[in-house]
């Protein structure tokens, strides 16, 4: 059933519906993981019920594009940023169709919560896991064409597809640039990870501890690579 939840208080709300599948905690990581200015132009790939482009918007300011397949869930995000009166555009469009609708080079960040598999989606993994790399890497390739020169791309993952992430990052020129590890019971759980299109090497990288997701600076610990 379709229901209204407050994002920020008063301010930002989001419909959906748990039917389709609601955010996650993931999604909040995202956004707050981001560093933008209100310059930029956004496209958010695989938008789902629109979170990252509702909450990023009302937290830093931008313009923001959202494409996902589910007309649906298109139509709910559409119209939680009519109520929230936020200038956003969704579009019932596959990521990797973007470059084709969009152009080369028209936007100054990507943004993706991607699908993928998870270890209770038993009977099929390695059917799964390969899926997934494959959609990985097109929506990285998208991710490039859309991309100016220098923009980048920001995205969550398992931490335990790393190893798949830096392959589809690389194929598609992109160079992780920032990244964090959130963990669960001291065993890193996500990634966050910021990539620059055709950006040079050397990537920092943040660890936060249980439960701490947006520990003060001083209480986390990060090295350069």
């Amino acid at each position: 059933m379709e229901r209204f939840e407050w994002l920020i208080e008063g301010r930002t709300g989001i419909y959906q519906d748990p039917a389709l599948g609601c955010f996650t905690e993931d999604s909040i990581a995202l956004v707050h993981f981001l560093r933008m200015q209100r310059s930029d132009t956004v496209l958010d790939l695989g938008t789902g019920n629109g979170v990252l482009c509702l909450y990023a918007n009302a937290l830093y300011g931008g313009s923001f594009t959202g494409v996902d397949t589910n007309a649906v869930q298109i139509a709910l995000a559409a119209r939680s940023a009519e109520q929230n009166g936020q200038q956003i555009r969704f579009r019932n469009l596959r990521a990797e169709d973007t470059p084709c609708a969009f152009g080369h080079g028209g936007f100054s960040r990507v943004i993706m919560n991607p699908p993928y598999f998870t270890q209770g989606d038993a009977g099929r993994h390695a059917e799964a896991r390969h899926a997934d790399e494959t959609l990985l890497h097109d929506w990285c390739r998208a991710a490039f064409l859309v991309l100016n020169n220098g923009g980048t791309l920001t995205l969550c993952y398992p931490a335990e597809r790393l190893a798949a992430l830096f392959r589809a990052l690389d194929a598609n020129r992109l160079a992780p640039k920032r990244m964090e590890l959130l963990l669960t019971d001291r065993r890193a759980r996500l990634v966050l990870l910021e990539a620059k299109k055709l950006g040079a090497d050397g990537v920092t990288v943040t660890v936060h501890p249980d439960g701490r997701k947006h520990a003060p600076e001083h209480e986390r610990g990060s090295m350069r690579i």
